[in-house]
């Protein structure tokens, strides 16, 4: 049976032991990660993440103001199509009897 291999991811640094025969992982050792040094930087940390939700909230606000618009355009169309081709008139539950 041979040795295992030590490869090193190259996206996370985390270091893998890997059969050769198998390919399966054997085992892992992630990095350790850094933490906030001292209070300061995780304040800084949390007002920032308190920034990236504002600015996600706004525009997914901004898309929802831009769907309704969209979708009154797209009734419209499909309103003047109906107009244009009456003989495509949709089915109504007393039609099938």
């Amino acid at each position: 049976m041979s040795e295992p291999i030590d490869v090193t991811c190259p996206c996370c640094s985390t270091q893998l032991k890997v059969d050769p025969g198998s390919g399966e992982v054997l085992a892992e050792e992630r990095p350790k990660a850094d933490h906030a040094k001292n209070f300061d930087d995780a304040m800084n940390q949390v007002k920032g993440g308190t920034r990236k939700r504002e600015q996600a909230f706004a525009k997914a606000f901004d898309r929802t103001q831009n769907l309704d618009d969209l979708l009154n355009k797209k009734f419209e169309e499909a309103r003047k199509k109906a107009k244009k081709d009456p003989s495509k008139k949709p089915r109504t539950p007393f039609d099938m009897d």
